[in-house]
């Protein structure tokens, strides 16, 4: 079983010691991924929906009502706003991974997932489906193989040349005598997320980074314990004598 005091604290200190600050970077994830959310729901007339299923006394102000656009406009605008939620995700796991290494990750990082969107498309398209495969025997076996697919997202962020099914691959033999594990550390930010609830997100900018960084943490744990996963590795000299080379310095 890991150190979740530990990994915790140490995931409070990266979050502290960013170059670019973890919470700003927070907001402005948060704050796009909720605009692509808003556009998503407002197309679909689900705010309406809402609002006469659960306030029906409550009169509904006209600039609620979308306009009344064709199914494959209201389509097209879901499947683009779902694309860019998924770009945005891949860079705020790409953020997050460089400020683990130590690095100064700008503000651009955010879309730097722009140079695999293909893959990470299609990696949450497989996880997707085979979640909800595992999910159609049984509610349990849906949630154990999101645990067991946790870690794909981390491989191929780490990593972009990789394949999906790779990421995927790596993942379950990551996570394989593990999952309880996370489960027990998912289970120790109930009250987190609950508090972020009650004030409709905002304390989601100081909570979000301290349980991603809390993830990598334990992701990183488990590939130095199973020697699985992506290992950077040190960089050479510029200045080392290479017999071979064309460019070393005449003899």
């Amino acid at each position: 079983m890991m150190n979740r005091i530990e990994l915790k604290q140490e995931a409070k200190g990266v979050v502290r010691t960013a170059a670019v600050s973890a919470y700003l970077f927070a907001l402005l994830y948060l704050a796009l991924t909720e605009l692509l959310q808003g556009a998503s729901v407002y197309v679909n007339g689900d705010v309406v929906l809402y609002m006469q299923t659960y306030f029906p006394n409550v009169p509904i102000p006209s600039y609620l009502y979308p306009v009344a656009l064709p199914t494959t406009v209201v389509t097209l605008v879901a499947v683009v706003c779902w694309l860019l939620r998924v770009l945005l995700q891949g860079g705020w796991v790409l953020y997050h991974l460089g400020v683990r290494r130590g690095e100064e990750m700008p503000y651009a990082t955010l879309f730097d997932g722009f140079g695999f969107i293909g893959k990470l498309i299609l990696l949450n398209i497989v996880i997707t489906l085979y979640v909800f495969l595992w999910s159609m025997l049984l509610i349990i076996p849906g949630i154990i193989a999101g645990y067991r697919y946790r870690f794909a997202v981390y491989n191929l962020c780490e990593n972009p040349d990789m394949g999906v099914m790779e990421a995927i691959s790596m993942s379950k033999a990551q996570t394989a005598g593990y999952k309880g594990d996370l489960f027990l550390l998912d289970l120790t930010f109930i009250g987190w997320n609950l508090l972020c609830s009650l004030t409709l997100g905002i304390l989601s900018i100081w909570i979000a980074p301290y349980i991603i960084q809390t993830n990598i943490g334990y992701f990183q744990e488990i590939k130095r314990i199973k020697g699985i996963g992506w290992q950077a590795r040190p960089e050479q000299p510029d200045d080392t004598f290479r017999p071979t080379d064309p460019f070393g310095p005449e003899l």
